[in-house]
């Protein structure tokens, strides 16, 4: 089991991680982890509608670069309609989430993240888990593993590592979590 967790430990560290609160459910499995079939097949459509969505829109605007001088007012309209889809697409991953398994990330990245409950969880639990991002950024489904909880004064720090994740998700998690240190150091400039 340490070797395990060693393993873990080094995993939940291959990724920068940012402190922020974002809305996340976590529903600890009674099963282990399923296969990667298993994972693929698990993972809502609004999930898989949402990166579909997000990777189209980079796509549209990477292509409009090479456009020419109409570019910038044809990127101009597509960022209105793609802002559009982002609200419906909101709405709807909003369905997903369950009041009963809610919590709020310390922090996150690419790797893992770590949130706080009542209650503490076993090391090497599997766990589902459902991350909405802020500022209607996208969706994650995954599932992950439970590092650690360790006891505070009002309850428990849960690390979870991510084990079963698209790559396309990891990669939204890494670019969010950035975006989010770079929104906190300019704040902190700002203050100065």
């Amino acid at each position: 089991m340490s070797s395990e967790l060693d393993s873990l430990a080094e995993d939940f560290q291959q990724y920068f991680k940012v402190e922020h609160r974002i809305a996340i459910n976590v529903v600890p499995l009674s099963t282990p982890l399923p296969s990667e079939a298993d994972f693929t097949a698990a993972i809502p459509e609004p999930f898989l509608l949402a990166g579909n969505v997000g990777q189209l829109n980079m796509n549209a605007l990477r292509s409009l670069q090479r456009v020419g001088e109409l570019a910038e007012e044809l990127a101009n309209y597509l960022q209105q309609q793609a802002k559009k889809l982002d609200l419906l697409l909101h709405y709807v991953l909003q369905q997903q989430d369950v009041a009963a398994y809610r919590h709020h990330t310390q922090s996150y990245g690419g790797a893992g993240l770590t949130f706080k409950t009542d209650s503490a969880m076993p090391a090497l639990q599997a766990v589902e888990v459902k991350l909405f991002l802020a500022d209607n950024a996208g969706a994650v489904f995954c599932f992950g593993q439970v590092l650690s909880a360790e006891q505070t004064t009002d309850g428990y720090l849960i690390k979870v590592v991510f084990k079963l994740i698209r790559d396309e998700d990891r990669e939204l998690l890494v670019r969010a979590s950035l975006q989010q240190q770079a929104r906190q150091l300019k704040l902190k400039a700002e203050q100065r």
